[in-house]
Formats: structure tokens, C-alpha cells, sequence
């Protein structure tokens, strides 16, 4: 799978907000930078193979990659970035989910308290 792949499948299983479009486009954008970068250094390996030479390849990238986890973690993709997102005490609890029992019962207790 490639990087631009992965992210549109980290993006669609995050469930973000509206809010987050800005930095997720820019993450998008990295992500585009990133493989571009690898098949550029492709072709020059390519072409220094073929003319028996070093790989002229253009100036080197080094904070791309960085920046491309920083948004990663900022967006709660990563294990560190998900855990920094939780509220502090740990992750909300699941709402409780009623069931017709409990509420038959909650009824029941909330007409003894408007008769009485």
C-alpha cells in the first residue's frame, strides 16, 4: 500500500470534524510530497544505473517525513496521538445503552414520584 492509501484510510477510520479539514489537507499534501519524492529518487537510481554514475538526486527533503507524523499524531493516527486526545482520567466511558427493562423501571419510579 502506498503512503497516500494509507492516509486516506487513517483519515476516513478517524471520524474528524469539520475543523480538522485544514489540517488534514495539509497532511494530504505531505503524504503527495512524500511518494513524489520516492519515485523521483527512483528515476535518478534508474538513470545513474544506466549511465554507470552516482544518482544526481535533487537536494534532500529531511522534514517532510517528520512533518507528515507530527500531523499523524496531531490527528490522534498514532497510538501517542490517540492517547493525548483522550480526556484526562482516561477515555469516556460507553454511554449505557437502556434497555426496555430498566426503562419500564425508570418509568415506573418516575410516575411513583409524581403521584406521591
Amino acid at each position: 500500500m502506498d503512503l497516500i492509501a494509507a492516509t486516506e484510510m487513517s483519515i476516513e477510520a478517524a471520524g474528524l470534524k469539520p475543523i480538522d479539514a485544514g489540517a488534514v489537507e495539509a497532511l494530504r499534501a505531505l503524504a503527495r510530497k512524500i511518494q513524489a519524492w520516492d519515485v523521483i529518487v527512483e528515476f535518478a537510481l534508474d538513470d545513474a544505473a544506466q549511465s554507470e554514475s552516482r544518482p544526481s538526486v535533487p537536494q534532500n527533503d529531511n522534514v517532510s517525513i517528520s512533518a507528515y507524523l507530527k500531523y499523524c499524531d496531531q490527528l490522534g493516527f498514532t497510538p501517542a496521538g490517540r492517547k493525548a486526545l483522550e480526556p484526562k482520567g482516561g477515555p469516556l466511558p460507553a454511554p449505557k445503552v437502556e434497555n426496555e427493562l430498566e426503562r419500564f423501571k425508570r418509568e415506573q419510579a418516575e410516575k411513583r414520584q409524581q403521584s406521591a
